[in-house]
């Protein structure tokens, strides 16, 4: 289960975390870890006072919206419905691996962090086979900023602009919205990826962040 914040400047107060968990192990019994989604400084030590760990750190980028160049983005997306995601997890898995693939409901929690969100989605055709999912971007805003919240390209069609594409069509969607910047963030030694946000004109910053993880046992 992951517990992302609607804004990645929100610190939470103590009480609140220790709520949200008490949330989720008591809707699903079942649980065994809640993960966060990428947090800052301030608000990695608290969700730590919380008995939540470190298991991931991340590179920060970001892109001036005014200032970047614009693309034109034609028809070449398509909406991401929630029909795809189960469709999408296994790209999600595919193009990440185990721990950090997303499966079918992460995705729909992924879709829910933000006040407003685009989904979007690259369908290929392999020779006679059907059409088939190879890749998807959700991307968000949040308190006048936009996030790249999640970019996956299935392994066998990286490299063919798939990637290229859903980054224009995410940035063009949040210059629509008038928003000032984009984040985005990648884990630290995901080379192609930083390559990839570089090239549209995000730029590393010194800040960085962790994901954390906090083990429930089903209690």
């Amino acid at each position: 289960m992951q517990l992302a914040l609607a804004d990645q400047g929100i610190v939470p107060a103590l009480p609140e975390i220790k709520g949200w968990v008490e949330t989720l192990t008591c809707e699903q019994p079942e649980l065994r870890t809640i993960r966060t989604g990428a947090l800052f400084a301030d608000a990695a030590a608290r969700f730590a006072s919380a008995g939540f760990a470190v298991i991931d750190t991340l590179a920060l980028l970001r892109i001036d919206l005014a200032g970047a160049p614009r693309r034109r983005v034609g028809i070449a997306t398509s909406p991401l419905r929630a029909r795809h995601h189960a469709a999408a997890a296994r790209v999600d898995r595919d193009a990440f691996g185990d721990p950090w693939g997303n499966d079918a409901g992460d995705l729909a929690e992924i879709r829910r962090a933000t006040p407003v969100h685009r989904a979007r989605a690259r369908f290929v055709h392999g020779g006679r086979s059907p059409r088939r999912l190879a890749g998807f971007a959700i991307t968000g805003a949040a308190a006048g900023h936009g996030y790249l919240q999640r970019l996956a390209v299935a392994p066998d069609v990286q490299g063919r602009g798939h990637g290229r594409i859903l980054v224009d069509d995410s940035l063009a969607w949040m210059r629509a919205r008038r928003l000032g910047h984009g984040l985005v963030n990648t884990a630290i030694d995901n080379e192609r990826a930083l390559a990839l946000y570089e090239s549209v004109g995000f730029r590393r910053l010194t800040d960085q962040l962790v994901v954390m993880q906090l083990d429930v046992n089903g209690t």
